[in-house]
């Protein structure tokens, strides 16, 4: 139950930053014109107000991996909280890619300043961990609960999206 209310207590948080609904910086819209859904691009950066006045592919890459470690730690805490509802084997199999992700996600943040470059790169393997989660669920001949599957989407979402900030910055 402290589970499925702090899961709450989250969304509630994240509706309240999205409500702050300040425009993304000029940086955020050129960014995300180049990805394949902009609007969902913007909305999920815009979940951070900082959005609103970024001017650099750093600090844009840092407020994606924030979001990013936020998003997936949320998303592996709902996966514990919820993990008897479903196959135990498949659910396993997610928990650990989600902790993969959300370490993954972690590493290219504090590789950022170092070495962009492989801050792209873990930010691209992060979906990895997701992806296990998909695999867990096909091996038990089980197709992926919704509620699941929106968070693996949100897992590649923010990789996508970090990755690609950082072939703007070498």
């Amino acid at each position: 139950m402290a589970s499925s209310n702090r899961v709450l207590s989250v969304i509630f948080m994240l509706s309240l930053l999205h409500s702050y609904n300040a425009a993304p910086s000029k940086l955020v819209h050129d960014f995300c014109g180049t990805v394949d859904n902009p609007g969902t691009c913007i909305s999920a950066l815009q979940l951070d107000p900082k959005s609103a006045t970024v001017e650099n592919y750093h600090d844009l890459l840092v407020i994606t991996l924030n979001l990013a470690i936020a998003n997936t730690t949320n998303s592996k805490d709902f996966l514990v909280a919820t993990k008897g509802k479903f196959n135990p084997v498949a659910m396993k199999a997610c928990i650990e890619g989600f902790e993969y992700a959300v370490r993954t996600f972690r590493s290219a943040l504090s590789g950022v300043d170092e070495d962009p470059e492989s801050a792209g790169y873990d930010s691209a393997v992060a979906h990895d961990g997701a992806a296990e989660c998909v695999t867990g669920f096909q091996s038990a001949k089980i197709n992926v609960p919704t509620e699941i599957s929106t968070r693996v989407g949100y897992v590649e979402l923010y990789s996508n999206f970090a990755n690609k900030i950082t072939d703007h910055m070498y």
